[in-house]
C-alpha cells in the first residue's frame, strides 16, 4: 500500500510567482480601487444630486414666472379654440423666444387641459422647429404632464417627443381669474450632461488622486510585512523536498527556529507554531498511514459483503409458460437492505417476494442474507397456500439472533401459474400495485394495522390474502427507496408519480420494459442527486 507520506516530494520552488508582498499588495490595491470607486460614485451622486435640484428649481422659477411675460389677462381668455387671435399668439410667442433665447431655455410654454388632452395655449417657437400653432394638440404628452394635472404638483423627467429629449418640468398653475392651466420648461439635454459630465470628471480626479497616495503606502506596508516571513517560506519549500523529514542542521531551519525570538508578534507565533507542527508531522503521517490502511481494508471488506449480497439474489428470469417477471436492484451503498426472491415451490406455485432491511451498509446486509436464508428454509411446496406461516416462521427465527435490534419489512406471495390465484401476505411492506389489462394501476387495499416487520415481535400474527389474477394483469412491488427517492430541491418521487408511471406503460410491454421504466424515471426524478436508500423493484405478469 502506497500513501501520500511515501510519495517523494517536489523539489523546491527557487521562486514563487506571486509572493505574499504581490498579494498583500494586490489585496490592499484591490480595496484601494473599491474605496476608490465608492469615494468616487459617491461624491458624483451627491454633486449630481445637488446639480439636478438646482436645475429643478431653476426651472422651477421659469414656470412661476411665466405668466409675468404674458399679456395680464391672456391666460384667462386661452380656454378654447379661436379665443386668441393669430397675430396675438404670435406676439406672444416672439417674447417668449425672445427670452429662451436670452435665459438659455429650449422651450417654455402653457398647455390648457380639455376632455380630450392638453393643447397649447403659448409656446417659444425656435428656429428649425415645428410650428406650433394655437390650441394644437399634444399627442405624445408624456404622463408626467398628466400626474402633474391629477396631483396639483410640479412634475420633473427627462422627455423624449417629437421635439427630442429634454430636461422638463410641467408645473400645474392658476390664474387669477381661477383658470388652470399647465406651464412647461425644458432645458436642453445637451445642457444637463454637460454639467453632469464635467461633474463627473472633478469626482473622478478626486478618486485618482486619492489611489495613487493610498497605493504609496500600501506599497510601502506591504514591503515591510512580507519581509519577516521569507525564511519561513523558503524552510516549508525546504521542508517539503525532504519529505517532511527535517534537518536540524538545515541553515534555514536555524533562521526559522530564531524567528519567535527576533519577532514578538503574529509572525513569530507562527514561526513557533510551524516547527511544533514539524515535531508532530512525524506522528501523524505515521497515523495516517495507519488509518488509510484500516479505511482501505473497510471499504475492500464491504465492497466484498455487497457482491456477496448480490451473488445471493437470483440472477436470472424463470422463463415458464404463465409468467413473465423482472426485477432489479440500485444499492445506496456498496451494501444494502433490500433484498428480493422468487422460486418455484412446485411445478405450478411460484414464490416471489422483496423486502427492506433497516439501516445501511454492512449490518444491513448481514441481516439481509439471515432474513433472505431464513425465508428460502421456511418457504416449502407444504406452505404454499399459506404464506402467513412462512412470515410467522421467519420471524421466530429471525427474532433470537438480531442482537441489534434490526428488522426487515417484506412483502410474500404465491403465485398459481396455471390459474393465476395469487396469495400473498404482508410484513410491514410498501403496498404493491395492482394493474388489470384495461385499467389503471391499483395499490392494494390492506388495513392499517396488519403486518408487521420481522425480527421485532415474538408470536406476531400475519393475515393471508387472495387475488385472482386475469391474463395480462400485472403485479408490481417495490421498496420505499423508490417512493422516497430524494430530487435536487429534497422533494419525494412519492406514491403518486409511480402510480402515473404505471399507468402510462403498455400493458403488453414485457415486465422487463416496466422495471427499465420505473428505474429510469426515478433517476430522471433524482437528476443525480445522491440518494440515501437502496431502490428495489419487481414486476410479476400472469400470461397464461
Amino acid at each position: 500500500m502506497k500513501t501520500a507520506a511515501d510519495t517523494p516530494a517536489p523539489s523546491p520552488t527557487p521562486r514563487v510567482r506571486y509572493g505574499l508582498r504581490f498579494k498583500v499588495l494586490l489585496g490592499l490595491t484591490a480595496f484601494n480601487i473599491a474605496a476608490t470607486l465608492l469615494f468616487s460614485v459617491k461624491h458624483y451622486l451627491t454633486e449630481r444630486e445637488q446639480i439636478m435640484g438646482t436645475l429643478r428649481d431653476n426651472l422651477a422659477d421659469f414656470a412661476a414666472g411665466f405668466a409675468d411675460l404674458l399679456p395680464p389677462d391672456y391666460l384667462d381668455r386661452a380656454t378654447k379654440q379661436g379665443s386668441i387671435s393669430p397675430e396675438e399668439y404670435q406676439k406672444v410667442c416672439d417674447k417668449l423666444t425672445a427670452y429662451c433665447s436670452k435665459v438659455g431655455l429650449r422651450f417654455l410654454y402653457s398647455y390648457a387641459l380639455e376632455p380630450e388632452g392638453f393643447h397649447c395655449t403659448a409656446t417659444n417657437q425656435p428656429p428649425n422647429e415645428r410650428y406650433v400653432p394655437y390650441w394644437d394638440f399634444y399627442g405624445s404628452a408624456p404622463l408626467e404632464i398628466f400626474q402633474a394635472s391629477a396631483t396639483g404638483k410640479p412634475v420633473t423627467a427627462i422627455v423624449h417627443d417629437e421635439w427630442g429629449r429634454t430636461f422638463t418640468l410641467f408645473a400645474p398653475m392658476k390664474t387669477p381669474g381661477g383658470v388652470k392651466y399647465i406651464a412647461g420648461a425644458d432645458l436642453p439635454i445637451a445642457y444637463v450632461d454637460a454639467i453632469l459630465r464635467k461633474s463627473f470628471l472633478q469626482s473622478l480626479y478626486v478618486g485618482v488622486g486619492s489611489f495613487v497616495l493610498f497605493f504609496v503606502i500600501s506599497a510601502y506596508a506591504s514591503t515591510r510585512f512580507s519581509r519577516r516571513i521569507t525564511h519561513l517560506a523558503a524552510y516549508t519549500h525546504e521542508l517539503a523536498a525532504s519529505n517532511f523529514k527535517p534537518d536540524a542542521e538545515s541553515p534555514l531551519r536555524r533562521e526559522v527556529a530564531a524567528i519567535p525570538e527576533k519577532t514578538k508578534d503574529e509572525v513569530g507565533e507562527l514561526a513557533r507554531s510551524f516547527l511544533l507542527m514539524e515535531d508532530r508531522l512525524g506522528t501523524y503521517i505515521r497515523q495516517l498511514k495507519e488509518e488509510t490502511a484500516a479505511k482501505e481494508r473497510a471499504q475492500n471488506e464491504l465492497r466484498i459483503a455487497g457482491e456477496i449480497q448480490v451473488s445471493m439474489l437470483p440472477h436470472g428470469f424463470p422463463e415458464t409458460r404463465g409468467v413473465d417477471l423482472h426485477a432489479a436492484m440500485k444499492p445506496a451503498k456498496e451494501a444494502g437492505g433490500d433484498f428480493y426472491d422468487y422460486f418455484f415451490l412446485d411445478p405450478d406455485h411460484l414464490c416471489f417476494c422483496i423486502g427492506d432491511v433497516s439501516d445501511k451498509g454492512m449490518p444491513a446486509a448481514l441481516f439481509m442474507a439471515a432474513a433472505l436464508t431464513t425465508l428460502r428454509a421456511r418457504a416449502t411446496a407444504d406452505l404454499r397456500d399459506t404464506p402467513e406461516e412462512i412470515l410467522r416462521q421467519t420471524n421466530e427465527l429471525l427474532i433470537p439472533q438480531n442482537q441489534s435490534c434490526q428488522f426487515v419489512t417484506l412483502f410474500l406471495a404465491v403465485l398459481n401459474v396455471k390459474t393465476g390465484l395469487l396469495t400473498y401476505s404482508d410484513g410491514g411492506h410498501n403496498r404493491p400495485y395492482h394493474r388489470a389489462r384495461s385499467g389503471n394501476a391499483k395499490m392494494l387495499v390492506i388495513p392499517p394495522r396488519e403486518g408487521i416487520a420481522l425480527g421485532v415481535m415474538p408470536g406476531a400474527v400475519f393475515k393471508r390474502h387472495t387475488l385472482q389474477l386475469e391474463p395480462g394483469e400485472t403485479f408490481f412491488l417495490y421498496t420505499d427507496g423508490v417512493t422516497e427517492a430524494v430530487a435536487a430541491d429534497e422533494s419525494f418521487y412519492r406514491e403518486p408519480r409511480l402510480e402515473k408511471t404505471l399507468n402510462g406503460l403498455s400493458p403488453d410491454l414485457a415486465v422487463s420494459g416496466w422495471v427499465e421504466a420505473v428505474m429510469k424515471d426515478v433517476f430522471a426524478f433524482s437528476e443525480g442527486h445522491v440518494q440515501a436508500d437502496d431502490i428495489t423493484m419487481l414486476a410479476v405478469r400472469f400470461t397464461s
